[in-house]
This record gives C-alpha cells, sequence and structure tokens, in this order.
C-alpha cells in the first residue's frame, strides 16, 4: 500500500460559477499538502441553465418532470470538469491516482433525503482514464447525515493541524432549496 496519494478534487458551489480544482497529496489520514489549485469559469450560457434548472426543481416531482433537461446538462457539466481535468493532468506532470468530483448542486433537501448533482462520474472516469470518486452525499443522506460528509473530515484534519485545543470552524455552503433563492 501507498504512503501517499494524489488527489485532484473538483468542486462547484451554490454560486454556479465554476470549478474549484485542487490537486494535493495525502495519506488519507493525517497529512495533506496542497500541490496545485486552479479555479475554472464556467461560461455564461451554461450558468444560465443551470439557474433554470434549479428554479423549475423544488420537489421530487420536478426532478422526474425535468429528468431529460437535467441529463443534458448533466452531459455538459461532466464534458466541462474534463476539459479541466485534462489541463491539470497536463500541467501538473503527476501521476494523479483519483478525482474527487462533487458535481454541481441542482436541488438538496437534508432533511428529505434529496440531493441532485449533476455530474456523472462514469462518464468523467471514461473521458479522463483515471479512477473518478463521486456522489459523496447519497451515503451520508442513507445514513442520517446532512448530505456534507467531507466537511467534518476536513474539520477534524484543520484542528489537528492549527495544534489548539479549541478549534471553530464555520461551513457557508448554500442551501439548493429554491425557497432559499426567491427574491
Amino acid at each position: 500500500m501507498k504512503d501517499s496519494f494524489f488527489s485532484l478534487g473538483l468542486m462547484s458551489g451554490t454560486s454556479m460559477d465554476g470549478v474549484d480544482a485542487s490537486l494535493i497529496r495525502s495519506n488519507g489520514k493525517d497529512h495533506f499538502e496542497s500541490s496545485y489549485n486552479e479555479f475554472f469559469e464556467y461560461s455564461q450560457e451554461i450558468r444560465e441553465r443551470m439557474e433554470l434548472c434549479r428554479e423549475k426543481i423544488n420537489s421530487k416531482e420536478d426532478i422526474l418532470k425535468f429528468e431529460a433537461d437535467l441529463k443534458k446538462l448533466e452531459r455538459e457539466i461532466t464534458l466541462f470538469h474534463a476539459v479541466a481535468c485534462n489541463k491539470i493532468i497536463k500541467t501538473s506532470n503527476l501521476k494523479i491516482d483519483l478525482i474527487g468530483f462533487h458535481g454541481q448542486t441542482i436541488f438538496h433537501d437534508g432533511d428529505s433525503g434529496i440531493s441532485i448533482q449533476l455530474g456523472d462520474g462514469s462518464l468523467l472516469s471514461s473521458l479522463i482514464k483515471k479512477k473518478v470518486i463521486y456522489n459523496f452525499r447519497k451515503n451520508d443522506l442513507k445514513n442520517g447525515g446532512q448530505g456534507a460528509p467531507l466537511t467534518p473530515i476536513f474539520h477534524k484534519l484543520l484542528h489537528k493541524l492549527t495544534k489548539n485545543e479549541a478549534s471553530s470552524f464555520l461551513n457557508i455552503g448554500g442551501d439548493c432549496k429554491r425557497n432559499q433563492y426567491q427574491k
């Protein structure tokens, strides 16, 4: 077993402005170091289509009603991520062991156990020829969580790195329920 791994994490937040990509080396437990960070901005067209989908999806029924729109947008978002990954793979010249792919949250209701992230991890894996870990929220929701399984792990590591007895972390991530965005 390897002592450390190179992982490329891809994250797109509630603002839907683009993808934050971070290449790190970690032992997966208590050590990490950042090797590369870059932001890839979505085009205005992709952003508008994501916002329109998010506005349409207000319930479980809407997910089914607009399934074709969601699948089309999911493919476009996945292709966008593939371009970003290939650029980083080429630029970094490192052997990246795995990709963490969050996708784009369009709807999230942790209390009901429903979360829709657009992003096809299997397609991304086939396009970039790397192992892709994705759909992080699903298992967390199944086990009673709110769909943010990586945040507590990262906060625990940050706390350890501060070498203080007490630390506080504030996650200001958004909530993708439509009523949160009405003006």
